[in-house]
């Protein structure tokens, strides 16, 4: 047994050293004589103790805790080794002789008495025990939450909030939003609280981790070398606290004590305490070896005493932060298994047992990857409870997990504990930037106790008739007085010496800045701020334009601020990791007048510039929520971060409303004459929301495929007073640009360009990224990342094919799944990222990244098939562990190719460092002494695929982080594959003005039989993607005929027509019925040699134009007339059939000339659709005549041979 550990020991004899007396069982029991240990001598000439001296001092030495004050079951203490103990109870029903205590109905004095005794001496010493009445069977009617916030001195502390009402998912801070508990001991610091009430009800304890990351502990040196104690709190009303316990649990060997939680168990009268220590052996004084998180227990009475630890959970790999619920007969546990050891990831389980304290293989796993599923990003730190009777969301189970990295505390619901369906509870409003603690059931009178002794939030702020709660205007005011012209009286105070001049603030970056008065968000739900701002172009980053909030220890702790870089508005309930933040993406322009204005109303946050929405985003949190409504650090030009840079420029208006402004109310206050908004088509025929470039005056109707794009109807919403022409709902051709002019009734007029697209991209539908291509036979095949998880948490590999690049079909069945012992890849356990192919001797090899929990890291596997499509098997291990001789940043990103001059094939990888090597024969390993870095690849990121053509080998590449819009190809060249690598700039890069972002990680097609190139690659999906929702496409590639290096591409919202490749031996016959032809003239074809009834497709080149398609006959023959658009730039072009079913293909050479301006239907009356205008069937035998007589011009023969 363990007793607290005293600051200061005074060892004067062997009584001096008390152990208490606690059996297997918990019960108190006698103690058989033993070797004492030896006394710190005192003086050479003292004579030794007599046993009745030491037998007077044991008994004075024993001691009770909370003998005065009994609420439960006492520890007993026993006696130093040697020395027997007896106890005795003068009301045994009441308190028995091994501590279990029945309260009474009243206020009992019982008297306990220790016998000591040694050989024939003797000693007794009496307690008086003042055992308190027993209370009811309380009714639970609200709930309290004790937290931690962050990684930070102040957030490394206790904080309290309390439910409102009966609602576990409606929260309001206590003390202001200042700590309740902080720590005079250890380290100082405070995390994980855990908050206990006593089986009898009257008593809560509140126990919590000793570390200290604020204060510079790494957390390297928090698990080696961290605290072994508990810090220990108890309270019999939640509101005053007893002086702070600093206990020791661990064992000597242990690293740390994280995460402490109790739960009671009733078959031994005792809390059972567990915490995750990580262990280190005998031989590992200085813990500088390996080890891993085991889940530890020990038992108590009291918090004070405690049994020697042992171990409860124990994986081989990391568990920490267990958590307990009991239900009927049944404990359910959860806890973050940190090494995914067996379960699939690294993630929140649940287990159940109806033993407490039973070891790890006699508990039940019911549930995995809890978070995950869920569609949280990592999370740690749960807890769970029991939803009270009468709780306005009905009978549930909850389950707050800690997103460490990102929102803190989500709250997970569920209805059936023991068949859980854990999902994220649709509303809430927590406490502000909750990170791991505990939520406890309380009574009403608790709760009321809770809010009238710590105090809830301040009244809410006064706003005037329209919601203003305050408006600066700027130009009435003056010295340090900026005046609040709101009729709110909220008077603000200019600082550090900013004048007032031409209506405006001026505020010189250095000491400068406005107060705001305190508390100006209290209550507030929906919000709007509005900020007409000019920025200096010195201005030096990081900066706020305004911040209105609290700071603690110099740092944000709950504000909402925004920032010109980029241009964006955030919303935190602790520091920068809570951040909801909704952005435009790029940087404000400096040096002009800005007007800002963001609003939220509901869980919709927008962000607006010179009236014209920019960005919106979900906001989860109210702008009341920050503080719990006090807020002292509301500035004007000044962070909440002590340390950034304040502002350098200037304000000319400032205000905040206590609801949100409509989108007509922004534009009409922004005074912006030259903006469109509502901006979309009458007819129902938009792929995708219009892509608007404010800047530019310009905007992209991208439609559905087929569109007819000549007669179109845009929308539109102008200022007030702007009349446009043509004006709204006016129908005109979006065929080629448009211009829309407006003008205001006073100023000058501007003007607008719009145009339509067919939108025929993304290729494959959904959410997929890293797209591999690879052609086999006749069929065209895209391995893709599956996007849209978490973290990139997608666990899955499907396959999609075509025949003609355009028409594309998913597998049914994914072809590999990375979810552990659940899926067929048993080394990997999710993020299933960017996949390549590979064939030889007729077997594909299929290499792909994944998470690796043996080595807790992404490491590269391969599968075998005999089928591009699969089935695949996975080899049992995976293949580049980035252990080898050289390593990568990660292995990830593996992409194949072999070297048509060698024969040899390799396998590039690696992120921020490139390598490869070439594989082994089996393509199952690589060859180890051919592992090499690649130099000479600037900027270098991940994607690396690599092509050869005419003698010169092509790397492209991806730069920048998956996750910006400016993700981009890079292209370098060599004449051998093993470099020198020369670089040669970016061949693809985003678009903006298509709404085009993040155009990475390509890989590159050849058709077989051509010079014909495509690019495929992923971006930003449209719209509103970001790095983890991405799209794959396919753009045209060309190389300079002068150079053979690749061209830059130009990304496109159209993608490409289709391209069949051509099957071997098949061969068709194209004639055209004239040389030349002039743009928007027809002319007349005839084929044969195709499959009967097939459908052939007509294509112009160089630039693919879709001529439109014609059915072949029983035979394989057609005749058709077709029409060169007036979009076909004059020149000698070549006309290609194709037909659907069999690839077969004839061309034929054909000159287009320039139109004549003067004949009717002259190139600008534009084509139609070919399959019903722009095709005429003529009978075979007529046109056969026709031909005969007039004399074919010219009769070309096509074969082409896949390769």
């Amino acid at each position: 047994m363990r007793q607290l550990r005293l600051k200061t020991v005074v060892a004067t004899s062997i009584a001096a050293l008390i152990l208490p007396l606690v059996g297997a069982s918990g019960a108190a029991a006698a103690v058989s004589p033993g070797t004492a240990p030896t006394a710190t001598s005192q003086s050479n000439f003292r004579a030794a103790p007599t046993a009745q001296e030491d037998l007077d001092a044991a008994a004075a030495a024993l001691s009770i805790a909370n003998v005065d004050d009994v609420r439960g079951n006492l520890t007993l203490p026993g006696a130093p080794e040697g020395i027997d103990i007896a106890w005795a109870s003068s009301d045994p029903a009441v308190i028995a002789t091994d501590g279990v205590v029945t309260r009474p109905a009243t206020d009992t004095t019982v008297t306990l008495t220790a016998t000591l005794s040694q050989g024939e001496a003797t000693a007794t010493r009496e307690f008086t025990a003042t055992v308190r009445a027993a209370i009811a069977t309380p009714d639970y009617e609200g709930y309290a939450f004790a937290y931690f916030t962050g990684n930070s001195l102040a957030g490394e502390n206790i904080y309290f909030a309390a439910s409102e009402g009966n609602n576990a998912l409606d929260w309001n801070e206590l003390n202001a939003g200042r700590p309740v508990l902080t720590s005079d001991e250890g380290t100082k610091g405070l995390r994980d609280p855990f908050l206990i009430r006593s089986p009898e009800g009257d008593t809560f304890y509140l126990i919590a981790t000793d570390l200290s990351i604020g204060s510079g502990t790494s957390w390297g040196d928090s698990v080696r070398t961290g605290s072994h104690y508990l810090e220990v709190w108890e309270s019999h009303d939640l509101v005053t606290w007893s002086d702070q316990r600093h206990i020791e649990v661990a064992p000597e060997n242990a690293g740390n004590t994280w995460a402490p939680e109790a739960y009671y168990d009733d078959t031994i009268g005792a809390y059972v305490v567990f915490w995750a220590s990580s262990l280190y052996g005998a031989d590992d004084p200085d813990h500088t070896g390996n080890s891993y998180h085991r889940m530890m227990y020990a038992t108590t009475r009291d918090f004070t005493t405690f049994s020697e630890p042992q171990v409860w959970q124990d994986q081989g790999v990391s568990r920490i932060d267990s958590t307990v619920i009991k239900s009927s007969d049944t404990y359910y546990r959860f806890t973050k298994d940190e090494g995914a050891g067996g379960t699939g990831c690294a993630d929140i389980i649940q287990e159940s047992s109806t033993d407490l304290r039973a070891t790890l293989e006699s508990w039940t796993v019911l549930d995995t990857c809890i978070g995950r599923d869920a569609g949280t990003s990592a999370v740690e730190g749960p807890t769970a409870f029991a939803a009270n009777p009468g709780d306005v969301n009905g009978d549930k189970f909850y389950l707050f997990v800690d997103e460490y990295g990102g929102r803190g505390y989500i709250p997970l619901e569920t209805e059936d504990i023991a068949n859980p369906d854990w999902q994220v509870a649709k509303d809430y409003d927590l406490p502000a930037s909750p990170r791991h603690g505990t939520v406890l059931p309380v009574t009403a009178a608790e709760l009321q106790l809770l809010e009238d002794s710590l105090g809830g939030a301040p009244e809410p702020v006064p706003a005037n008739e329209d919601g203003e709660i305050v408006r600066y205007d700027f130009a009435g005011s003056a010295g340090s007085t900026l005046s609040d012209v709101s009729g709110n009286g909220l008077d603000a105070t200019v600082e550090g010496g900013a004048t007032f001049s031409d209506g405006a603030l001026q505020l010189d970056g250095g000491d400068d800045y406005v107060k705001l008065p305190d508390d100006l968000l209290a209550g507030v739900t929906d919000v709007t701020v509005e900020a007409e701002v000019w920025i200096d172009p010195t201005q030096a980053n990081p900066y706020f334009i305004y911040g209105l909030g609290n700071t603690t220890g110099g740092a944000g702790d709950g504000y909402l601020f925004s920032t010109g870089n980029a241009y964006r508005t955030s919303l935190a309930t602790g520091n920068w990791s809570t951040e909801q933040t909704v952005s435009q993406g790029k940087d404000l322009t400096r040096g002009r007048w800005a007007k800002l204005t963001y609003t939220l109303q509901g869980t919709t946050a927008t962000i607006y510039l010179d009236g014209i929405a920019v960005g919106t985003g979900t906001v989860t949190a109210d702008p009341g929520d920050i503080g719990g409504g006090w807020t002292s650090a509301n500035y004007l030009g000044r962070s909440n971060y002590d340390a950034d840079n304040r502002l350098k420029g200037a304000f000319r208006e400032f205000a905040i409303y206590n609801r949100a402004l409509s989108a007509d109310e922004v534009l009409a206050g922004s005074g912006n004459t030259a903006a469109l908004t509502d901006i979309g088509l009458e007819e129902d025929v938009l792929k995708t929301a219009p892509i608007v470039d404010d800047d530019r005056h310009e905007v992209v109707f991208p439609v559905q495929p087929g569109t007819d794009r000549t007669a179109l109807s845009p929308t539109f919403t102008t200022a007030a007073g702007v009349t446009a022409s043509p004006a709204s709902g006016t129908a005109v051709d979006l065929s080629s640009p448009v211009t829309v002019t407006l003008t205001p009734t006073s100023g000058e007029a501007v003007t607008w360009t719009m145009r339509a697209v067919e939108m025929k991209s993304p290729v494959i539908p959904g959410l997929y990224a890293d797209p591999n291509v690879f052609v086999w036979g006749d069929t065209y095949y895209i391995y893709a990342t599956t996007d849209g998880f978490a973290g990139w948490g997608g666990k899955e590999f499907f396959v999609w094919s075509s025949k003609n690049l355009v028409d594309w079909e998913r597998s049914a069945e994914p072809i590999l799944t990375l979810d552990g012992a659940n899926g067929n890849v048993p080394w990997a356990t999710g993020n299933a990222w960017a996949p390549t192919i590979g064939e030889k001797d007729g077997k594909f090899f299929f290499y792909f990244s994944g998470h690796n929990p043996s080595v807790d890291r992404k490491t590269i596997g391969v599968a075998v098939a005999d089928s591009p499509a699969g089935p695949f098997t996975a080899q049992p291990n995976a293949m580049i562990l980035n252990d080898e001789a050289v390593t990568s940043g990660q292995a990830i990103d593996p992409a194949t190719f072999t070297d048509p001059e060698t024969g040899k094939s390799y396998l590039f990888w690696g992120n921020g460092s490139p390598v490869y090597a070439e594989l082994s024969d089996d393509m199952l390993s690589i060859k180890a002494d051919t592992l090499k870095r690649i130099d000479g690849l600037t900027d270098f990121r991940e994607g690396a695929f690599v092509n050869y053509r005419d003698g010169i080998y092509h790397l492209t590449y991806s730069i920048d982080d998956t996750g910006s819009e400016n993700y981009r190809v890079g292209y370098a060249t060599a004449t051998s594959v093993d470099g020198p690598w020369t670089y040669r700039g970016v061949i693809l890069q985003k678009k903006p003005e298509l709404g085009i972002l993040a155009t990475g990680h390509s890989s590159i097609l050849n058709v077989p039989g051509t010079d014909d190139w495509y690019i495929v690659y992923h971006r930003f999906a449209i719209p509103g993607g970001d790095g983890q929702h991405r799209e794959t496409t396919i753009d045209r590639l060309t190389f300079d005929p002068e150079t053979g290096l690749m061209n830059p591409v130009v990304p496109t919202l159209e993608s490409v027509g289709p391209q069949r490749i051509a099957v071997p031996g098949a061969e068709g016959t194209l004639t055209i019925d004239q040389p030349s032809v002039r743009v928007g003239e027809s002319f007349s074809v005839s084929g044969s040699g195709f499959a009967a009834g097939e459908q052939v497709r007509f294509t112009l080149f160089s630039t693919p134009t879709d001529l439109g398609t014609v059915v072949a006959d029983a035979s394989g023959a057609f005749v058709a007339t077709l029409t060169v658009p007036a979009s076909v730039v004059p020149g000698a072009h070549t006309l290609q059939a194709l037909g659907a079913d069999s690839g077969i293909t004839a061309e034929a050479a054909l000159t287009v000339l320039a139109a004549d301006a003067a004949a009717p239907g002259a190139a600008g009356s534009g084509p139609g659709a070919l399959s019903t205008t722009g095709v005429s069937v003529v009978g075979f035998v007529g046109l056969a005549g026709l031909l005969l007589a007039a004399g074919a011009w010219l009769v070309v023969r096509r074969r082409r041979v896949a390769s």
